[in-house]
């Protein structure tokens, strides 16, 4: 196969943050980029149901322009009327864009009308989806077998060609509370570009990055 046919749909915003899970209490940086977790939790809230990867294979490029810290003051509540509060160093990324692609036009197509808001990190760092020229939320792409750059994703370790930050992090977390990690195993952050000719990706010849789809199955 030589080139895919597939759905895009491309997001952005000023904020967001995706919680680094060696850090439970105190300082609370962020990943370089969204996890996969939060990419299913995205299309779970455009769906408006729980997405399993299973049922959807989908592919993603993120990129920030910046990185800031700040200091936020947190409240912890007991079971008590009284709380405690404690101030924190808290990081996150700013200014980013993101590219979905889908193989099944379907979950592209959630993204016209999400039934939950949509949000890239904490609920307060709300997701825009972006419209072209024409009114469109979605437009067709096509990928092609060519070399590339691979930048702004997540893919299975090891990956060959790749380089990045690798972690143990879930593939989805579960629909009931509490949430359960789901599917837990190394992941390859790739934060910086890798220049790459691999057969498990492909190419998107408008914005000249790598594509590597998870979940679902090959079509």
């Amino acid at each position: 196969m030589s080139s895919l046919r597939c759905h895009g749909v491309r997001l952005s915003g000023w904020t967001a943050s995706f919680r680094h899970p060696q850090f439970v209490t105190g300082a609370q940086p962020t990943l370089p980029l969204p996890p996969p977790s939060t990419i299913y939790g995205l299309i779970a809230a455009a769906a408006g149901r729980w997405v399993s990867p299973d049922e959807c294979r989908v592919a993603y490029v993120f990129q920030s322009e910046g990185k800031a810290r700040d200091l936020e003051k947190i409240y912890q509540f007991s079971r008590s009327s009284s709380a405690s509060s404690t101030v924190i160093y808290r990081d996150w990324l700013t200014d980013w864009r993101l590219w979905l692609y889908f193989t099944e036009p379907a979950w592209a197509e959630n993204f016209r009308s999400p039934v939950f808001p949509l949000t890239l990190g904490r609920q307060q760092e709300l997701a825009h989806v972006e419209i072209g020229p024409g009114g469109e939320t979605t437009r067709e792409v096509e990928l092609s077998r060519s070399r590339t750059v691979l930048k702004g994703t997540a893919v299975p370790f090891p990956f060959s060609g790749a380089s990045g930050l690798v972690m143990a992090l879930p593939t989805v977390m579960s629909p009931d509370l509490p949430r359960q990690a789901i599917g837990v195993r190394p992941w390859l952050l790739v934060r910086e570009a890798s220049k790459l000719d691999s057969p498990e990706v492909w190419h998107d010849e408008e914005f000249s990055h790598g594509v590597h789809f998870i979940g679902g199955t090959e079509s």
